[in-house]
C-alpha cells in the first residue's frame, strides 16, 4: 500500500509539473480530454487513490507528452523543466477546438506547406 501511495504522488506531481509548465487551466485539459474538471484535479493534487490507464494515456497526449511519461513508465524528460508553449500555440488550439475535423485537417496542410522543416520529423521523413 505504501509502494502504490509513493506511485500515486509521482504520478500527481507529473501531471501538475507538466500542466503548469504548459500554462493549462483543468477546465482546458477537460476539453481537450472529455475528462471533468474535477477529476483532473483530484488527479493534479494527488487526492485519488486511481486513475484509469485510459484517463492516463488521454492527459499525456493532450499535454503532448508520451504515454507513459506521467507513469514513469517511459525516458520522457522531467516535464518541470519544459518550457512552457507560447501563447499563439495556444490560440491556435482554440482555434481549433472550434472547427471541424475537416477544418482543422486543412489547417494542418496549409501549415506544413507554410513551414516544410518544422513538420519534417512529424512526417517521417
Amino acid at each position: 500500500m505504501i509502494r502504490s501511495v509513493i506511485a500515486m504522488n509521482e504520478i500527481a506531481r507529473r501531471l501538475y509539473d507538466a500542466i503548469q509548465a504548459r500554462q493549462l487551466s483543468y477546465g482546458e485539459l477537460s476539453r481537450l480530454t472529455g475528462i471533468p474538471k474535477s477529476a483532473i484535479q483530484r488527479y493534479a493534487t494527488g487526492t485519488t487513490e486511481k486513475i484509469p490507464l485510459d484517463r492516463l494515456n488521454a492527459l499525456a497526449a493532450a499535454l503532448g507528452l508520451p504515454s507513459g511519461a506521467l507513469t514513469g513508465w517511459s525516458d520522457a524528460p522531467d516535464t518541470a523543466a519544459d518550457e512552457p508553449l507560447p501563447e499563439e500555440i495556444h490560440m491556435i488550439a482554440r482555434a481549433g477546438r472550434k472547427m471541424s475535423p475537416e477544418r482543422r485537417a486543412d489547417m494542418l496542410t496549409m501549415l506544413k506547406i507554410a513551414f516544410p522543416e518544422e513538420f519534417r520529423d512529424d512526417d517521417g521523413a
